[in-house]
């Protein structure tokens, strides 16, 4: 917007702020924060301003704010969603994001707990056994501890918790690992 301005500020004479009055001699921009902030960082004090009638309806403000930033401006969705009539922002060109279908394996997936869950991903050992976590933050180390554990046909679990996990059994890791460093 910066850039724009300063190759051709002539435009702000044809696209002025659209401003309504307040009390004691102020105005509040309704159309062109936009311009009005790029102009203040580029040392403008003064703009070429249409000032609406005292009497405009604020719903009327409200429609001149939207239509102008429809195509110029931006527009906080998150107030407009929540505090405005959306049918009256779309007939006035206001689009929305299409609404996201309800996803209800994700929901009762996200309601399983460890003690809830069928199958668990991690299980529970008794004193008979010990878990080790190895954690791979990249594809790359994880592509190669696969390929030196022989764990490239391995099935491994992917969730929206847990992320991925393997297993692989510890006879398997010390093949896997003598093989590789076979004693002199």
């Amino acid at each position: 917007m910066k850039k724009s301005i300063a190759e051709s500020p002539e435009m702000l004479e044809l696209r002025e702020l659209i401003v309504f009055p307040y009390p004691e001699g102020r105005y509040v921009v309704v159309c062109g924060n936009l311009r009005l902030r790029a102009c203040k960082e580029l040392g403008y004090k003064e703009l070429p301003c249409k000032v609406l009638d005292p009497s405009t309806d604020v719903k009327k403000l409200r429609e001149y704010a939207t239509k102008d930033n429809v195509n110029f401006g931006e527009n906080d969705m998150d107030v407009m969603a929540n505090e405005w009539d959306k049918d009256e922002l779309q007939d006035w060109g206001v689009e929305f994001a299409p609404e996201k279908p309800t996803d209800e394996f994700k929901e009762r997936f996200d309601a399983i707990t460890d003690e809830s869950a069928v199958y668990p991903l991690i299980p529970k050992f008794d004193e008979k056994h010990e878990l080790f976590i190895i954690s791979s933050a990249n594809e790359v180390d994880s592509n190669w501890l696969r390929e030196r554990l022989g764990m490239q046909r391995m099935r491994s679990y992917k969730t929206g918790k847990v992320s991925k996990s393997n297993v692989i059994d510890i006879k398997d890791v010390r093949h896997a690992l003598e093989d590789s460093n076979p004693k002199s």
